[in-house]
């Protein structure tokens, strides 16, 4: 079961955009999940450059140069939890007929 969601604040932790301690972390909202490839696209992280002819898109009729998020393996991100504001581990727990996913660091509800 994968415990990441669409809008979740996360942190990379591993590969070329990783924070060093030394430098501001890099945290980003989760654009989208990609569930069969494992990866997901950050927003602000790992920007790609997409080439664009003219005429062939509507939204850029003179062509240019796009910059998209690219996607970083679901592996490499952790969730930033809101109260202690430290990327951590999730868990999750049932409470009655939903499921409910907490911090494993201060127990706080993630959501």
């Amino acid at each position: 079961m994968q415990k990441l969601k669409v809008g979740d604040l996360v942190e990379v932790t591993k590969g070329a955009e990783r924070s060093n301690k030394d430098k501001a972390t890099k945290r980003g909202k989760i654009l989208s999940i990609d569930r069969d490839a494992l990866r997901v696209r950050v927003e602000g992280l790992r920007t790609v450059k997409r080439h664009i002819r003219k005429g062939r898109d509507r939204a850029n009729p003179e062509g240019g140069i796009l910059e998209r998020p690219g996607s970083i393996a679901l592996a490499d991100v952790r969730v930033v939890c809101k109260k202690c504001d430290q990327s951590t581990r999730v868990g999750v727990r049932v409470n009655g007929d939903k499921k409910v996913r907490f911090c494993k660091k201060c127990d706080a509800n993630i959501d």
